[in-house]
């Protein structure tokens, strides 16, 4: 019986010390657009869907954004992410915002576009204080696997996967460069759409949310939403 008793302890000690598995996700920490700006984006990408099919789509499951933070967590330390964010919104929800111009590769004939938004001291302000208070959770090693996986069962892109952990190094604080991604396209369309589509305006955001991230920054899945 004692030799029993032995053996559980032991077992019970080597159950205990077995490293617990953690699960990484990738996030965006993010504003959500007004009303008349979401719009826009969305009108915007429907017409360069119609010219390259195989660029992102934005829509209710990928929406447009302007992101503060992409980055790895700990998935367990999602409810302690959200307590930190917790009245950040604050700080920027009467502020105005411009969507400045409608910015693409000239010298390309297809190219990247989205609508650039002014980096205005208010924003740059959040952007520094989002990283702050998300110090503290960001993980360097995460995979493809952190990601909301293609529907079709394509791999997550490399650019994905390996810009999200530099994305503090290499696009924030002086580098950081606030817009709505649209997606690709062809520069005669872009070209049109800068000169007869694209309305620079101003615009409020109206939350602050973290979205889990899939292929190609897309936020797709909300995970938290400021009050």
């Amino acid at each position: 019986m004692k030799k029993y008793l032995i053996a559980i302890g032991l077992g019970l000690m080597i159950f205990s010390c077995t490293p617990k598995e953690v699960n990484i996700i990738a996030i965006d920490v993010l504003l959500t657009p007004s009303e008349e700006m979401h719009a826009q984006a969305i009108y915007l990408n429907a017409l360069m869907k119609q010219n390259n099919p195989e660029t992102i789509t934005l829509d209710e499951n990928h929406i447009p954004h302007i992101t503060l933070l992409q980055c790895f967590i700990n998935e367990e330390d999602l409810p302690k992410v959200n307590n930190a964010l917790e009245g950040l919104f604050s700080t920027i929800e009467n502020d105005s915002l411009k969507a400045e111009n409608l910015f693409y590769y000239k010298e390309k004939e297809e190219s990247f576009a989205m609508i650039s938004v002014e980096k205005s001291q208010q924003l740059l302000k959040l952007h520094e204080k989002t990283i702050e208070l998300m110090k503290s959770f960001i993980l360097k090693n995460g995979s493809d696997e952190a990601f909301i996986q293609n529907p079709d069962g394509s791999p997550i892109s490399e650019s994905t996967v390996t810009y999200v952990p530099e994305f503090v190094e290499k696009h924030s604080y002086e580098n950081f460069d606030p817009h709505i991604s649209l997606g690709v396209a062809q520069k005669t369309l872009l070209d049109s759409l800068a000169s007869t589509i694209f309305k620079p305006i101003r615009f409020k955001a109206t939350s602050i949310s973290v979205y889990h991230l899939g292929d190609h920054g897309t936020a797709q899945k909300l995970l938290w939403k400021s009050e």
